[in-house]
């Protein structure tokens, strides 16, 4: 029993020691980021960046978000000083390394380093994110940029990168739509619309992974769709993935809430005659007849 006892302590010794080394490598990157922002705070840029240029060289144990405000912070201090072009090459590095900020702090650092690299669109983009969050920063630069602006725009933003992505989609252009519901999804990635047309748009151009997260990204976002479009988009999603029950499920909530849905009984129907239900998809291939819809195409856009 001794014998047994030791072997079991020492992998909890090891665990244990494991704990307090991430501790140690946890509380000393915080160590960084706290010591110099106090010395960016009282004016001592000089001593900032002798710090932060500290922190990375301890690089391989900080996180990459961690490392980006590295970056970012030590860029801030030596634009300070005047070192434009060492300002301009630490917030590259920042941007590279944190392309999902976590917060809205984050994304408003990196609004204020693209628009220093002269990335003005992209910085504006970030800045009304980290608005929406209620970051008050954020807020008053984008209405000293111009009065007219508002965090509302973010949104607005977001739905006119699907509409001009689904144009794009249905002219074939899908590298473009899918640019455009990427930059969608930057800017609101809430919406389900813009992972379920990314979707599509990968599949059509064979990136088979691709799609399949980006719908397993639809159903996650939209637990309880709305309306019916949202109701098939998210069918049609679950049935890429191979959910065929609750596809059926979804396009059959997709018909009570628009009983003229040709496109939601056609695809019903084809998930019906996949699991064997032979007479239920021959009812609802009718159906979708009366609506001049027929499965020449694999999906709705």
């Amino acid at each position: 029993m001794k014998k047994l006892s030791r072997f079991l302590f020492l992998p909890l010794v090891v665990l244990l020691l494991a704990g307090n080394a991430a501790y140690a490598v946890n509380h000393e990157a915080k160590y960084f980021l706290s010591n110099g922002e106090a010395k960016l705070n009282a004016g001592h840029y000089k001593e900032a960046i002798t710090v932060y240029t500290k922190a990375i060289e301890y690089e391989p144990k900080l996180s990459r978000s961690y490392l980006s405000e590295v970056y970012f912070k030590r860029g801030f201090a030596k634009s300070a000083l005047g070192d434009n072009e060492g300002a301009k090459s630490d917030y590259r590095i920042s941007i590279e390394l944190d392309r999902t900020p976590k917060d809205a702090e984050a994304y408003y650092n990196r609004g204020i380093a693209k628009r220093t690299l002269g990335d003005n669109e992209g910085a504006n983009a970030d800045f009304r994110i980290a608005a929406m969050h209620g970051y008050n920063n954020a807020k008053k630069m984008l209405q000293s940029n111009d009065p007219k602006n508002s965090p509302s725009d973010a949104n607005t933003d977001a739905n006119s990168f699907i509409s001009s992505g689904k144009a794009k989609l249905e002219s074939g252009n899908h590298n473009g739509a899918i640019a455009d519901f990427t930059k969608s999804i930057e800017l609101d990635q809430k919406l389900a619309a813009a992972f379920f047309n990314r979707g599509i748009a990968k599949r059509l151009t064979g990136d088979k992974h691709g799609s399949l997260a980006d719908f397993r990204k639809t159903i996650e976002v939209d637990p309880t769709p709305i309306n019916a479009e949202a109701y098939y988009n998210r069918g049609t999603a679950k049935s890429f993935t191979g959910d065929n029950h609750g596809a059926i499920k979804d396009y059959t909530k997709a018909i009570d809430l628009n009983p003229a849905y040709g496109e939601a009984y056609a695809h019903r129907g084809k998930i019906k005659e996949t699991i064997g239900d032979k007479e239920g998809a021959r009812l609802d291939y009718k159906q979708a007849e009366k609506f001049h819809i027929t499965l020449h195409s694999e999906n709705k856009l």
